[in-house]
């Protein structure tokens, strides 16, 4: 059975619009609206202990358990400008290893919602504005 062209043109726009609306039902909200206050509080619970709570990169377990390298530093400019938000919430959610960097950075993507990274992430670049 053959579709014609005005038929195959339907089922492509239909198929389309149930891509967008699933898309825009499941992707994270802009991290301009993120809640800085909020990512502030997940990155003294989950963050500090390697990122400082300077967001420097020096936190305690830097030097306890001989962190090498270093975790990132978020007041970093130069650096944080060529991590796009996508790269940091991949980061974030599935820790260092699957983004071929340090393994000590765990995954917290089954811990934290899309929700509390995008705060997360509205935290961390708040130190390199």
């Amino acid at each position: 059975m053959r579709l014609n062209r005005s038929g195959n043109s339907l089922a492509m726009r239909v198929a389309l619009t149930i891509a967008i609306g699933a898309a825009a039902t499941i992707a994270p909200r802009p991290v301009d609206a993120a809640d800085v206050a909020a990512g502030r509080a997940l990155a003294l619970a989950h963050c500090v202990k390697c990122h400082g709570k300077d967001g420097k990169g020096d936190g305690p377990a830097v030097a306890a358990e001989h962190l090498s390298p270093p975790p990132g530093d978020w007041t970093d400019k130069e650096d944080m400008a060529e991590h796009p938000d996508v790269f940091l919430r991949n980061m974030i959610e599935q820790g260092g290893k699957a983004m071929d960097k340090s393994e000590r950075m765990p995954a917290f993507g089954k811990k934290l919602t899309p929700a509390q990274v995008d705060d997360l992430i509205a935290y961390i670049r708040s130190f390199s504005r």
